[in-house]
């Protein structure tokens, strides 16, 4: 059963805003991302390790917390694009209605690779 409850949200976005710019997730074919991009790619990353099964909940509002200043519509659109961009898969969308259920998601990322400080100094 896929999880994203009010404590594994909130344990989420706390290790999340401690990230310094350098530990965040580098986005695939979008090496210039800008932060509020991976930052949410570091929260989906989060998710996946705190749930275990690899499935989680999350609304675009709780995605916009992970960035200041970002809105929910904004989030949804960041979303997307890292689906396209291969980072996150989007397993169910959820409903869109107050207290309906937020969509679910898989993060397709290596949970360990991808940050700044790794690929900093290959060439390829």
């Amino acid at each position: 059963m896929p999880t994203g409850d009010g404590d594994t949200i909130k344990k989420a976005l706390e290790g999340v805003w401690k990230l310094a710019p350098s530990e965040l997730p580098m986005i695939p074919g979008c090496e210039n991302a800008p932060e509020s991009w991976r930052r949410i790619a570091a929260l989906h990353r989060e998710l996946s390790r705190l749930c275990g099964n690899g499935i989680y909940f999350l609304s675009y509002r709780d995605a916009a917390k992970a960035y200041d200043g970002l809105s929910h519509q904004s989030a949804y659109t960041i979303t997307f694009a890292l689906a396209r961009l291969g980072v996150i898969k989007i397993v169910r969308i959820g409903d869109v209605r107050p207290n309906g259920r937020a969509s679910e998601f898989r993060y397709l990322l290596s949970e360990t690779e991808n940050r700044v400080e790794e690929d900093a100094g290959f060439e390829l």
